[in-house]
């Protein structure tokens, strides 16, 4: 996140031009009551930064907390309150206390003060709307001392009922990462596959499920797993170290072209993202223009890089904020009673956030296009070093006169196992079928030369 723009945001708090101080407060009220919140937010923010002496000092930060929850505002608002928080906020109501603390826990753990995130996660009382998220970020907070805490967290979260939908999905994430850290592969595979199918981190839940079935000793559903996500109904996602994995499950039982295959698919699909993402960071245009690269109708970012981005929940949080802020400005434009002075004040005011939170936006997005096309980068390095292993496997058959054709004709492909009710088995004949993707397995031949023990 960019300091500099964080403090225009801050800064950009107190209208340059308004009422008289004595009449901040009833102005933020009335502007909250013609459902205007984020103007409101600014004048209960020139309130509050005069200080606790300010009579009206605990109902601005309510009002503020409460104009800040409606425009799902998680960059300004928590930034305010870490600044007036100091010993607490007494008086202010429980509902709007909590997101506070929801929110000051947030902003901790995003700048590495991870006690003090904990600390303001665990003030979040059950009752509370900001609930869920604080449960999750408490859970992420407990991985770094106590997985199994963290675990039993996760998993709660994922089965609250009130949890949004995108939540409830990293919580089932975060719980298959836990268990995979504590080697229980079987049960973090379980764990990825709660995701639903095509929701938003499917993909990931794919890829990273299929890690645990290879750790787990299960190519068969790893291979599975990663042909789902090479489907053309995911064609759009950006999941490069998938096409590694695959070569290396391939590449453990010497099916050598099936390796050179899956690295021709790496340097054919992902090399040339990485070339354009590139050529745009040389470019090196307004932060701005970062953000204006997600539109819909903007090619200069790779489909499947804009689709990882817009995925983002920094990146969707901010696109809701700006959808909200543009209602506003035309709910201002559309109220007879607001005008003059006042009228074209408001909509500067949303106007200049406009400007401020598209630079912020384009700031992350640059960012992580950058650590994108370094990933590629990585990845590309290790593709070398998995082409050099398979034409050294293939050198040492040839030195020995292995014949893999004859090995691989010796064996029988075993049906995968099945469930025992709800499912049909259905041969792969190279078609893709929605109701299928999710549900491939594998049977896998092993062309590798068997040791004198074997």
């Amino acid at each position: 996140m960019c300091a500099a723009i964080l403090l225009s945001l801050f800064a950009a708090a107190a209208p340059a031009a308004g009422p008289a101080p004595a009449d901040e407060y009833a102005l933020a009220q009335k502007l909250d009551a013609l459902g205007l919140p984020f103007n409101a937010f600014f004048h209960y923010a020139a309130v509050l930064k005069k200080g606790r002496a300010d009579p009206h000092f605990i109902d601005a930060a309510a009002g503020a907390a409460g104009a800040a929850e409606e425009l799902g505002d998680e960059t300004i608002a928590p930034s305010l309150f870490a600044r007036i928080y100091g010993d607490g906020l007494p008086g202010v109501p429980a509902g709007r206390l909590a997101r506070i603390h929801a929110w000051l826990s947030l902003l901790a753990y995003r700048s590495g003060r991870y006690e003090e995130a904990a600390t303001f996660a665990a003030r979040v009382p059950p009752e509370s709307a900001a609930f869920p998220q604080a449960q999750y970020l408490a859970g992420l907070l407990e991985q770094r001392k106590d997985p199994e805490k963290a675990l039993a967290t996760f998993r709660a979260v994922a089965a609250m009922p009130r949890a949004e939908p995108g939540l409830r999905e990293l919580a089932s994430l975060a719980a298959g990462r836990t268990l995979y850290a504590l080697h229980r592969y079987a049960e973090a595979s379980a764990a990825y596959a709660a995701l639903p199918r095509f929701s938003r981190h499917w993909d990931e839940a794919l890829f990273e499920g299929a890690y645990a079935d290879l750790r787990n000793g299960d190519p068969g559903g790893a291979l599975g797993k990663l042909h789902s996500l090479h489907s053309p109904h995911l064609r759009d996602e950006f999941v490069p170290e998938s096409v590694n994995l695959t070569a290396i499950l391939f590449q453990q039982r010497c099916l050598y072209p099936r390796v050179r295959a899956a690295l021709e698919q790496f340097h054919t699909e992902y090399a040339p993202m990485r070339d354009q993402a590139k050529e745009v960071l040389r470019a090196g245009p307004p932060v701005e223009e970062y953000w204006r690269m997600l539109s819909p109708s903007d090619a200069r970012l790779p489909p499947a890089m804009k689709q990882h981005l817009l995925k983002n929940e920094r990146v969707a949080s901010m696109f809701a904020y700006l959808g909200r802020l543009a209602r506003e400005d035309a709910r201002i434009r559309g109220t007879p009673s607001l005008a003059g002075t006042l009228r074209e004040e408001l909509l500067e005011n949303v106007a200049r956030q406009e400007e401020l939170t598209a630079q912020l936006g384009g700031k992350f997005v640059q960012g992580r296009l950058a650590d994108m096309a370094h990933l590629i980068d990585v990845l590309e390095g290790d593709t070398e070093l998995i082409a050099f292993e398979a034409t050294k496997g293939e050198k040492e058959m040839l030195e020995t006169r292995f014949d893999p054709a004859a090995q691989l004709a010796s064996q029988r492909l075993a049906r995968p196992v099945m469930p025992q009710t709800g499912h049909e088995y259905w041969p792969f004949d190279g078609e893709y079928w929605p109701d299928e993707i999710g549900y491939y397995r594998y049977t896998v031949k092993d062309a590798c030369p068997r040791s004198k023990e074997e």
